[in-house]
């Protein structure tokens, strides 16, 4: 770790120059010929009361001078923007727009060194809540982002091996630091070096104030639990549902993890019913409510989990190709989110037919890649399981899917290994079920699940709201209201505003219930969200038996 040195002092390593310091405290990175070398310095405002982050950028421009530059893409809400500021602190460098919203260009010597600065801010009014919590979250005592929602950078490939340096020396002495590339309280991992493809960067998690640190381990390798605010469970029992569940997952794949592995955990600003968590290199974040029980997030964090393989370890996305692979990426996760916990006894049958009944429900009308994700995954299991008389099954497919990890991550991939486990008219409607919308038939028994639950189709009706639900929540005024249909015949109408609502997206078996204001005052509206009938795939149990009859020990991993 290089600390801090005096700005007057001029070092020299390897024969290269070091740059004077800019402040009395600040890192002293050393200087790499091997690769491109960033540097991001991060200075408090300590005049701002609603959270302002100072940043510096520094890079070497090489033989052409003139570098764009790509800012990460910004939210609109109004007039706000998380990037504000941004200009050349360099005399030989300016600034100039390029085409795009998300880019500008430097002008500045060839083979020069050019420092731009920027401030950092959250970007919205109000409340920490869904989905602001993948804008940069700028506050008077803590800070959380990542690379893709803070950092400008040089024009950089995603693949390109990159040395990049974080300067933290400047917040506050108490404050906690703790990011993809190290953690540590008061004073501990202000200088922090990562040299690796520049993605490692740009998907990595970054966080720092009032935070609490603990140190454990997750079977024989290192973790670090980043959590702030107040819950209804312990810190120590947070580490243990963590244990548990990350343990599972690298049970899973035979892989012991990496030897550094952070997770954070914050709160939104509301007591119950929101819960996310995304994952990034070496590290989770987990946001939840503040009354929240930690039990019922332990498929979520399953989830997250499970990502540092599927996708995160499985080659190198091409742009294109994100959008193609979501219902791999996604849903495919969420299948063995679930499983995985049913397989380690940390889920009951019950529970789990009950999800996958659920999901089973929505495939046939769902845009999810969750919810389609997860019924592909469990379609193909089964496939290969009868394909291969049991002798292979989903596992062996995703453990190739590791094993060529060197190459890129695409969809054609995904569907050639599947190629070496099933035939090749199986390949055809995975295939189409990906990219079509095409129906599959459930196995007629699912993997994991005892013998005596078998897959039946059942005729039902269909879950239909009748109105534009997605428009109607955004704007609290109904839209798109269907002629004819249910929420028609009960008396919902296109312009009435929203006043209360409460639906279960998906079952059609729950009433939906709506307070609206019309020409005669506040009324409630209220009706069962069916359409027409359609067959669906349910998991029950035989004639005769229990309802979840034996339930199954836990497979092998």
């Amino acid at each position: 770790m290089y600390r801090k040195f005096h700005r007057y002092y001029l070092w020299i390593i390897s024969g290269c120059l070091l740059i004077p310091a800019l402040s009395n405290a600040q890192c002293i990175f050393p200087i790499t010929n091997k690769t491109r070398t960033i540097t991001y310095r991060f200075t408090p405002d300590n005049a701002s009361h609603t959270g302002v982050l100072h940043v510096t950028v520094q890079f070497y421009t090489g033989k052409k001078g003139n570098q764009p530059i790509q800012i990460p893409t910004r939210w609109a809400n109004e007039n706000f923007y998380a990037i504000t500021n941004l200009r050349a602190a360099s005399e030989h460098a300016s600034i100039k727009n390029s085409s795009g919203q998300d880019s500008v260009v430097v002008y500045a010597p060839a083979n020069s060194t050019v420092i731009l600065t920027y401030d950092l801010r959250k970007d919205w009014i109000g409340s920490l809540a869904q989905p602001m919590q993948f804008h940069p979250i700028v506050m008077p005592s803590y800070f959380q982002f990542t690379g893709s929602n803070a950092l400008i950078k040089p024009e950089i490939d995603d693949a390109a091996i990159t040395t990049v340096n974080f300067d933290w020396e400047n917040l506050p002495v108490d404050w906690t630091i703790a990011t993809s590339f190290g953690a540590g309280e008061r004073g501990q991992e202000r200088c922090q070096s990562h040299t690796g493809p520049w993605r490692e960067v740009n998907q990595g998690l970054y966080a720092a104030g009032d935070f609490r640190l603990y140190h454990f381990m997750i079977g024989p390798q290192a973790a670090i639990l980043a959590i702030r605010g107040s819950w209804l469970f312990t810190d120590q029992q947070a580490i243990e549902k963590i244990q548990q569940t990350v343990g599972t997952v690298r049970r899973f794949w035979h892989d012991k993890g990496p030897s550094y592995f952070l997770v954070t955990v914050l709160p939104y600003d509301r007591d119950r019913g929101s819960s996310n968590g995304s994952a990034f290199t070496n590290a989770f974040w987990m946001y939840l409510s503040r009354l929240d029980n930690l039990d019922k997030l332990l498929p979520q964090l399953t989830h997250e989990a499970f990502h540092a393989w599927n996708p995160m370890r499985m080659g190198f996305i091409p742009i294109g190709e994100y959008d193609h692979l979501k219902w791999f990426k996604e849903g495919v996760t969420e299948y063995y989110a679930q499983l995985v916990l049913l397989r380690a006894g940390k889920m009951d049958t019950k529970q789990y037919v009950t999800s996958l009944n659920d999901d089973l429900s929505r495939f046939a009308t769902s845009n999810s890649e969750y919810v389609r994700g997860r019924i592909i995954a469990l379609w193909l299991d089964g496939e290969i399981r009868k394909e291969s008389n049991n002798k292979h099954s989903l596992d062996d497919m995703m453990f190739a899917m590791l094993r060529k990890n060197h190459k890129p991550l695409t969809e054609e991939r995904v569907l050639k290994t599947a190629a070496q486990f099933v035939s090749e008219g199986a390949v055809q409607t995975l295939k189409q079920a990906a990219e079509q919308h095409g129906p599959l038939s459930a196995p007629k028994r699912a993997p994991g699940l005892p013998a005596c639950i078998q897959a039946q189709l059942h005729t039902v009706p269909e879950f239909n709201l009748g109105f534009d639900y997605v428009t109607t929540r955004r704007t609290a005024i109904v839209s798109g209201v269907v002629p004819g249909g249910a929420a028609d015949v009960a008396g919902l109408r296109n312009g009435q505003e929203i006043r209360a609502m409460s639906v279960l997206n998906g079952d059609a078996s729950r009433p939906a219930n709506l307070k609206v204001v019309t020409s005669s005052g506040i009324r409630t509206i209220e009706y069962m969200p069916r359409g027409r009938m359609i067959s669906i795939w349910r998991y029950t149990a035989e004639s005769g038996t229990h309802t979840y009859c034996s339930v199954v020990s836990p497979e092998g991993y």
